[in-house]
């Protein structure tokens, strides 16, 4: 999640801004403490990043 919001010079911080995620949620996936998220959490982060959830899913992490 940090290398996808690094790519498009955002913060984490400022991509669950734009996707209206919260702060919780993706402390959770980023601890390993959540490891099956909801697709809508997926979309929310897509959201902020401006992309769909085609292009999350093609990104060489998940090849």
């Amino acid at each position: 999640m940090k290398e996808l919001a690094a790519e498009r010079n955002m913060t984490i911080h400022q991509v669950i801004q734009k996707g209206g995620l919260n702060q919780a949620t993706i402390s959770e996936l980023m601890s390993g403490r959540t490891k099956h998220p909801k697709v809508s959490t997926i979309q929310k982060f897509c959201d902020g990043l401006q992309i769909s959830l085609s292009d999350f899913f093609d990104n060489n992490r998940f090849r």
